[in-house]
């Protein structure tokens, strides 16, 4: 193919192959511009068919340019096409980025390029030109390459708009003269957009009772409540007059553009197959969410979706927080994420593949009007279980890509929000109904499920004949309550019956507010697991009340006055009744206070590996006898691993087993990977469990928080580790979410315009060169640094200390304790003891 070229004279046989070449070339490209490997363009440059077949008669091919790497060939391994290194970790591959941009199905490129192009083609050919100029004659740094690591660093440092326009002002002056630098972060922003990561704004009515968004975008008042649309204000003569500034906007990020943008790359495409294509050691083992029942369930249902690998899983989940201190006025503003979980569990639930669809706007929360916040994701997901056309860039291949909802992720309060089932009142449990023993409390005033749960037990345990060991004189002969399936759940809505302000029969025959808008989905009667059951928060409350109790906290503790006279009444342990002083005797599941201080000091000493737990510290107050600060994972930890050991020796042996049996029940439930066998064993010995608590602590201990405990080990069992379904990733989540409100007075708009950023940052970063990928994990040690210099494999470790040393003398046991160590543990000594 490079003989017979002559400067504007080439021969024929060298013309014939040279158009077999150009029409090879471009036959796979879409945008109809691909890289010029004429002598001067060296394979940098992209140019039209016409142009390229100018350079090549002019000027000829590159030197040794044999593997068509740049066309469509594979290179051989061991090799590198010209003007690249074999390792091109240490360049960043914007023009790879452009080339998988270009396959998107949604940009249609023109036939001919001298004809009229789309605005979208526009903005991506702007892209692409911005991929290939450089920011100056002096370096190859693409204009591309420095907004998108600039974008970066703004996104994970959190730059103010101000900030960044003061560093490019800085740099511009550092530049040659003639650079093409954006001047500004509006001229960034602007290049970005051709990126496609962009949001829509949805005017909402004030009492958030409707969108004004597809046959209603035009109206101007609310059909419900009649409320004006737009911000009135009153001039200076005393007029009133409607501006077109709306009152309240949704922030809505389209998820259809999201989840094809994650088969434009190759690494992140080829983890979307690994939930089907992994090889699985143990079938009885649960380490992923698609080896549950409830990913089951949605196969079976529909095999067409099934056989796809790359059809994709979502779970919801959506919390209320304020951006505010606890001093400002109360402001709740409402984020719904889509996670998907084809991804393995190194990448599943992590930040950077969250979705953010919707801002639901404060200041109050949108309670059942929720629903209507939700109409425009529902609608998109009705559209993505009949599919979309992707390109996935591990196959290359087209491909209909299609979307389900799996599950969602709430507290129990938003799960009530969310589901329709109001969460207070004495139908508060969703999966219990109306077949309830549950009652509120004479004193305390608060729900109590006490002696709710011996109906779990087999009908011939011993536990349902104890008259006067739970309720006074009360033994229980009836059945656990049913577990309604989806399509049972389904015809219950539709058999709602309003009565103006809500549905006959609420708070009595059912809890029901409203009808969630998920059941609109076509396949909503296959999901067993339509919303969890939060562990984190509930594990959280059930450790806290324990430790406040047992510890005796006066302003926490579940034992309260209160709840001695709600014991006399309902239960039959004269012990524990209050005294004539109306002092509260103490009960045997309360340290005494040498213990309580014991315990304390023990837990302001205690020291965890690295990154394993915070330690407590701070939050324990020997001088006030108190514990304040603690975390959800705080909290975690403590019931998982420290509460046998906090109270071993100090209270009865009965109360410490149970317990020790509930810290082990929540170890086997949180584990990373869990047996179906095993949550069948825990669903079977939680209520024995319960029932034991409920032997030693006074009803008021025992709110709906408890009682969820008897519901965990079920929804393990079919949805799998709790790790994926669990709120700690949502929570660290909204934290970030929370840090990007620069201007308190536009909360989501600042949320909304980070966030899209963040989604650039990810997903350009994949691009970067190592050294230039600030999102890449950085080591926390100094392991690239020389350790001690010694010949023994035992005193030989990477890296060095930190912080400086101290001078520690050893006493004569110290010294024997240390030598027999390494007698043991040292391979060199291994001759001397044979």
């Amino acid at each position: 193919m490079y003989e017979g070229w002559r400067k504007n004279d080439p021969s024929v046989e060298w013309i014939q192959k040279t158009e077999d070449f150009i029409n090879r070339a471009f036959s796979s490209s879409r945008i109809g511009r691909v890289w010029c490997p004429c002598s001067i363009c060296r394979n940098y440059q992209r140019q039209s068919k016409k142009e390229m077949s100018g350079h090549l008669c002019k000027n000829g091919y590159v030197p040794n340019y044999e593997v068509w790497v740049h066309h469509g060939e594979e290179l051989p391994r061991g090799h590198a096409p010209e003007g690249q290194a074999d390792n091109d970790s240490d360049l960043d591959r914007m023009e790879e980025m452009i080339q998988d941009l270009g396959e998107d199905p949604d940009l249609v490129f023109p036939e001919n390029p001298e004809d009229p192009q789309p605005s979208e083609v526009k903005i991506f050919f702007d892209l692409l030109k911005a991929a290939e100029e450089p920011l100056h004659e002096h370096t190859r740094v693409t204009i591309l390459a420095f907004v998108t690591r600039l974008m970066a660093i703004k996104s994970k440092f959190a730059f103010s708009n101000n900030c960044l326009n003061e560093l490019l002002n800085l740099i511009s002056d550092v530049l040659p003269p003639n650079h093409k630098m954006p001047k500004d972060v509006y001229q960034s922003r602007k290049l970005l957009s051709g990126l496609g990561m962009d949001y829509q704004k949805i005017d909402v009515c004030p009492g958030n009772c409707m969108l004004f968004w597809k046959e209603n975008e035009k109206l101007d008042k609310c059909l419900r409540c009649s409320e004006s649309r737009f911000v009135e204000v009153v001039n200076e003569d005393g007029e009133k007059l409607t501006t077109q500034v709306a009152k309240k906007q949704l922030r809505y990020m389209p998820l259809t553009p999201r989840v094809k943008r994650l088969f434009l790359s190759k690494n992140t495409a080829k983890h979307m197959r690994w939930h089907k294509e992994r090889e699985r050691e143990n079938p009885q083992v649960m380490m992923h969410p698609s080896d549950s029942d409830a990913w089951k369930a949605l196969d079976d249902f529909d095999s067409d979706f099934a056989s796809e690998a790359r059809n994709i899983r979502i779970g919801l989940a959506t919390d209320g927080f304020s951006p505010f201190n606890m001093t400002a006025s109360p402001y709740s503003c409402w984020p719904v994420f889509a996670v998907p979980y084809n991804l393995p569990p190194h990448l599943c639930m992590k930040y950077d593949y969250m979705f953010l669809c919707l801002i639901i706007p404060g200041p109050e929360h949108p309670g059942k009007h929720l629903n209507v916040m939700l109409e425009p994701l529902v609608d998109e997901l009705k559209k993505l279980w009949e599919g979309v056309e992707a390109y996935d860039c591990y196959k290359k291949e087209r491909f209909n890509l299609r979307v389900a909802y799996l599950w969602s992720i709430h507290d129990f309060m938003a799960y009530g929000i969310f589901a329709g089932w109001s969460c207070h009142g004495k139908l508060t449990c969703p999966i219990c109904g109306k077949d309830t023993d549950c009652f509120r409390l004479e004193f305390g005033g608060k729900i109590c499920y006490f002696d709710c749960h011996r109906c779990f037990l087999p009908l011939d345990h011993p536990f349902r004949f104890e008259a006067n060991e739970f309720r006074k004189d009360t033994i229980v002969t009836k059945g656990p309550p049913k577990r309604l399936s989806g399509a049972e759940i389904h015809a219950a809505l539709d058999n709602l019956k309003p009565d103006g302000t809500g549905y006959l029969g609420f708070g009595i025959e059912h809890n029901w507010t409203h009808k969630c808008s998920l059941w609109e989905l076509p396949y909503t009667e296959a999901l067993i697991l339509m919303h969890n059951i939060d562990v984190m928060h509930q594990e959280r409350n059930v450790a806290e009340s324990i430790i406040s109790t047992c510890m005796d906290f006066p302003d926490k503790t579940k034992d309260n006055i209160k709840a001695r006279k709600d014991l006399e009444k309902i239960c039959n342990r004269p012990s524990l009744v209050l005294l004539q002083s109306g002092a509260k005797p103490r009960a045997s599941f309360c340290l005494k206070s040498k213990q309580k201080k014991e315990v304390m000091v023990w837990l302001k000493n205690l020291k965890f590996p690295d990154g394993y737990a915070a330690g407590f510290r701070r939050s324990v107050n020997l001088r006030t006898g108190k514990m304040n600060g603690l975390k959800s994972h705080d909290y975690h930890i403590m019931m998982e691993r420290l509460l046998p050991v906090m109270f071993r020796g100090y209270l009865n042996n009965d109360v410490w087993t149970a317990l020790a049996e509930l810290s082990y029940f929540y170890r086997q439930l949180c584990a990373k990977e869990i047996k179906k066998d095993v949550m069948e064993k825990l669903e079977k010995e939680i209520p024995v469990l319960i029932c034991k608590l409920e032997k030693i602590f006074p009803p008021g201990f025992f709110n709906p928080m408890q009682h969820l405990l008897v519901h965990l080990p079920y929804e393990a069992k079919i949805g799998g580790p709790v790790q994926y379904r669990w709120m700690y990733h949502i929570e660290r989540a909204l934290k970030k979410l929370s840090a990007m409100v620069g201007n308190k007075g536009r909360v989501e708009g600042c949320i909304a315009e980070e966030f899209k950023y963040k989604e650039i940052s990810a997903f350009t970063s994949v691009y970067f060169a190592e050294e230039h990928n600030v999102n890449a994990p950085t080591l926390r040690y100094n392991v690239d640094q020389a350790g001690p210099d010694s010949k023994l494999k035992i005193l030989s470790f990477e890296g060095k200390t930190v912080g400086a040393s101290t001078e520690y003398h050893i006493g004569r046991e110290e010294k024997l304790d240390a030598l027999l160590y390494m007698y043991e543990n040292m391979e060199e000594m291994t001759p001397y003891f044979k």
